[in-house]
Order: structure tokens, then C-alpha cells, then sequence
């Protein structure tokens, strides 16, 4: 026969004394947000969010398509 082994479990509730305030945690999350739209803020007007297309103008999308029939 194998000897078998007991492991006592306790179980414990946290202390409520020992948490974090409500208040806390909010202003955390306040502080957090109000970081974060300082931030797009900053990078918007850096021109972060600015699309820049793919040929740029007019101009040179004409350049880029073939040439007519005529030159042959």
C-alpha cells in the first residue's frame, strides 16, 4: 500500500483593511484617461493622424500612367 499525504487548505477572506479606497482607484483611472487624451492631443497636432496618400498629387499620378498610342 502507498502512504498517502494530507495537505491542510485554510482558507482565508483578504482583509478589508488592507485594500485600496474606492477613491484611489478612481482617480487612477481618471489620471490614466486624462493622460491618454494628452497624448492624441499631442500627436494630433503633430500631424500624427494625417492620411498621406499612396501617389501623393495630381501631378505625379498623370506621370504614372502609360503613354498614348501616338509616340509609336
Amino acid at each position: 500500500m502507498c502512504p498517502q499525504v494530507v495537505t491542510p487548505l485554510v482558507w482565508n477572506k483578504p482583509d478589508i483593511e488592507n485594500s485600496v479606497p474606492l477613491w484611489i482607484i478612481i482617480l487612477a483611472i481618471l489620471a490614466g484617461l486624462l493622460l491618454l487624451a494628452l497624448l492624441i492631443y499631442v500627436l494630433y497636432k503633430f500631424g500624427f493622424f494625417k492620411r498621406s496618400l499612396p501617389y501623393g498629387t495630381a501631378m505625379e499620378k498623370a506621370q504614372l500612367k502609360p503613354q498614348a498610342a501616338s509616340e509609336a
